[in-house]
């Protein structure tokens, strides 16, 4: 277990924070979509719970980054304790989603896109090659995470495109999509599904609705990749 120091929180959306953290002696090694187990600890240093997270930072980073919902439960009660300059530990990385190139589809919901943000920031920083699509839902224009940044990562990557849509809101100039991911949008964007890998991540119920929908249209079962919870 690695030692970070929490070096900046803000909030990024109503209950949704965004914590960036700086290594206390090793760096954690990972990949882009991977994830890391988060540790709240005592004063000696000693695991007291434990929570997985998913990393948005890309690798070459110098700062973990966690963008979490604070749900209210035993782990986030206690995470929102903590300020600027406390020390969590980092055990990992976990999982790995293959995306050297080729053509990837992300779908995700919520803070599902904190993966996502991980493996398209390394595409961009990279000029990675391919066709890369990231399909985003949120209610509302407010609880977008990152948006503004993927707009600036798709314009400096020709090979990424980045649709919003909202599922609780149609504000007055919004340039997004409204309503939920579905099979309508997704063949839009995706002439020839089973000539992508897919991603998917989000709360569970919508993740494997997802799945199925991707399959239903053509996608290589094989080649979905799932990330969900609740």
């Amino acid at each position: 277990m690695l030692k970070y120091r929490i070096a900046d929180i803000s909030e990024a959306a109503n209950g949704i924070w965004i914590f960036a953290m700086e290594p206390l002696g090793g760096k954690l090694v990972h990949r882009p979509g991977q994830f890391a187990m988060m540790h709240l600890l005592d004063e000696k240093g000693e695991s007291l719970d434990k929570r997985p997270y998913s990393i948005a930072s890309a690798p070459d980073s110098p700062q973990l980054e966690f963008c979490i919902k604070m749900v209210g439960g035993r782990f986030t009660s206690g995470l929102a304790l903590l300020k600027k300059g406390a020390v969590v530990g980092i055990e990992g990385p976990m999982g790995v989603i293959p995306h050297e190139g080729g053509k990837w589809a992300f779908v995700c919901g919520g803070t599902g896109i904190a993966p996502v943000m991980s493996l398209v920031r390394d595409i961009a920083q990279k000029n990675r090659k391919g066709s890369f699509l990231v399909f985003y839902s949120a209610r509302d224009r407010k609880s977008l995470l990152y948006h503004d940044e993927l707009l600036r990562l798709a314009k400096r990557n020709p090979c990424l495109r980045v649709v919003f849509t909202l599922t609780r809101e149609e504000p007055a100039g919004w340039a997004g999509r409204c309503g939920r991911i579905g099979d309508a949008l997704l063949h839009e964007f995706v002439a020839a599904p089973e000539d992508y890998d897919w991603f998917i991540c989000g709360p569970m119920a919508m993740a494997t609705a997802l799945r199925e929908c991707v399959i239903g249209l053509g996608a290589d079962q094989k080649r979905v990749y799932l990330e969900g919870w609740g």
